[in-house]
């Protein structure tokens, strides 16, 4: 049985365009969510999605097939998402914009809406304060559904570790959610 994209990435590396824009189709809005919620930031994401692309499709007619495809794809993007976050040095905050999670709603009330918002940012918080390479693993499971050999390939590691990192990473997350809102039940 052929791999479906591995046969797109064959037919992009022979000037299929056609090919290239099944397979943005396909892969597009996955990339963008991990990348976003690897960043916390939706317009680096969205750049940063666009060179995912970009390097596929240069390095396509180059492409040896040692992983699925799904998971070199990702592996670009945790790399280009790696890069970012070296040259940002640190995450300072999260783009979150009221408004779009006002409009997303629609028929919370207002005090629904900013709890439900609330909540969003703690988790959010909580996430970026997980080791990098834990936050990555979690992604790649919970969002975008890989499977551990998936998500061992993107993150070049193996599938134990992959196993130790999501174990971890789950712990690490439950334990500062439940500090987080201890905190505020105490205030």
């Amino acid at each position: 049985m052929v791999d479906a994209d591995l046969a797109l990435i064959e037919a992009i590396g022979k000037g299929d365009h056609c090919a290239f824009e099944k397979l943005i189709e396909r892969y597009q809005n996955p990339v963008l969510n991990f990348i976003t919620r690897h960043l916390g930031d939706r317009y680096m994401a969205e750049d940063l999605t666009q060179e995912v692309f970009l390097r596929v499709y240069r390095a396509a007619p180059r492409f040896r097939p040692k992983a699925k495809v799904v998971s070199w794809i990702f592996k670009i993007a945790y790399n280009l998402s790696i890069n970012e976050i070296r040259r940002r040095s640190r995450l300072a905050r999260r783009a979150v914009d009221m408004q779009l999670a006002t409009e997303e709603v629609g028929n919370e009330t207002s005090a629904e809406c900013v709890a439900r918002y609330e909540v969003e940012e703690e988790i959010a918080v909580a996430l970026k304060s997980l080791p990098e390479n834990q936050r990555a693993a979690l992604l790649l499971k919970v969002n975008e559904g890989l499977s551990y050999t998936e998500i061992s390939e993107a993150l070049e590691v193996s599938v134990a570790s992959v196993e130790s990192l999501l174990f971890r990473a789950r712990k690490n997350l439950k334990k500062l959610l439940r500090e987080t809102l201890s905190g505020e039940k105490e205030r």
